[in-house]
């Protein structure tokens, strides 16, 4: 139990703090493609980041998908609209939401619903990550 507790602790901390995997708009996005994608294992081969100050930031990655010939390449590109004007503390992304406001993949716009039930997924898949790093740092500390 006190395990779970210390787990639980670290992983409210490590989100906190920004210490994860989706603290600045490249890393989410990036888990956002991984999440679209499935059960394919995605290569990076490039990234870019393009702001129009005060609009909106881009992010544009291109990857390849496991099994996909290495010549075929892909594209993400994320885009962050600017966060609520009512919150009263800076986030993460600093002057942009903190997950995609609009995202495409090969030209083609992921549709509203299916980017929430992405980013989402990404956001369970790191909390977990978090976990069983939390849960293997214990174990080594404690001889497990």
């Amino acid at each position: 139990m006190r395990k779970w507790i210390i787990v639980a602790i670290t992983g409210i901390v490590t989100a906190c703090t920004g210490g994860h995997n989706l603290d600045s708009p490249l890393k989410t996005c990036k888990a956002v493609t991984v999440a679209l994608a499935g059960d394919k294992g995605v290569v990076w081969h490039s990234e870019q980041q393009t702001e129009q100050k005060g609009v909106q930031l881009q992010i544009t990655l291109e990857f390849a998908l496991e099994g996909q010939p290495g010549n075929e390449l892909s594209q993400a590109v994320c885009i962050y609209g600017l966060s609520s004007p009512d919150m009263d503390y800076r986030n993460a992304m600093g002057e942009y939401a903190n997950t995609p406001t609009e995202m495409m993949i090969n030209g083609m716009a992921i549709p509203a619903s299916d980017l929430v039930q992405a980013i989402n997924l990404a956001t369970a898949n790191t909390a977990k990550a978090i976990g069983q790093k939390a849960v293997e740092t214990i174990n080594e500390k404690s001889g497990y």
